[in-house]
């Protein structure tokens, strides 16, 4: 797909087109991957995040992923669903905020270290408009780390999502970042056909633990 039709409308309708806060207004103290999946991203988080940082998590809920080693000065949640918020331990702030309806983040320029999203890109709406945002946010040199598996709530995901192959998405993803602006790619990361712990409850269909793609990038400029 060539860059320039990446943006069209069409491309970011969904099944279920009721508001996000309809949909979400339920909470959901679900995991969205097997307990494999969810180590590999929380040593991602572990490895990219520098200790003492000023966190966002974007699109949170009950689990941020983010192991104590990290030892964050702060941890904001930015989510749809305030029960969800509310169990999550590791937050310092929750914020109730819809980015399909309002891609504009309430908060301060250059406030964060760095920006996580944990398999919701998929749910985006304005996507490149939510990347500027979290460029204007974080400080110089913050991190921006995006991470998306093949799991989703099909009503809800966008169509461009849900039609292409896994490869594609990862290229999706970072053409957002290319389109965004002020922020550069700095690595990437493709974790799949591991065996499924036995565990998880689709042990026994025979099928790999669920794939983990992450694309993270740096805010271009001097750290402070």
């Amino acid at each position: 797909m060539k860059i320039e039709d990446i943006l069209r409308p069409e491309h970011y309708i969904r099944d279920d087109d009721r508001p996000d806060s309809v949909f979400y207004g339920k909470a959901r103290f679900v995991n969205h991957l097997d307990s494999l999946a969810l180590s590999t991203v929380e040593e991602l988080y572990a490895r990219l995040i520098t200790k003492c940082s000023c966190i966002l998590d974007l699109m949170a809920s009950h689990d941020s992923h983010l192991r104590t080693k990290i030892e964050p000065s702060a941890v904001v949640g930015l989510g749809l669903n305030q029960e969800e918020l509310d169990a999550n331990p590791v937050l310092t702030q929750r914020v109730l905020h819809d980015l399909n309806a309002e891609p504009l983040l309430p908060f301060e320029e250059a406030e964060f270290d760095a920006v996580i999203n944990t398999v919701s890109i998929d749910y985006m709406i304005h996507p490149v408009e939510v990347f500027r945002e979290v460029s204007r946010i974080l400080k110089p040199q913050g991190v921006f780390i995006v991470v998306f598996s093949n799991r989703m709530f099909p009503p809800k995901a966008v169509h461009i999502w849900k039609t292409a192959n896994e490869s594609e998405r990862i290229d999706l993803v970072k053409a957002y970042f290319r389109l965004a602006g002020g922020i550069s790619i700095e690595g990437s990361l493709e974790s799949k056909g591991k065996p499924r712990p036995k565990d998880d409850k689709y042990y026994s269909y025979g099928i790999p633990s669920d794939p983990i793609y992450a694309i993270w990038a740096k805010k271009k400029g001097n750290a402070q």
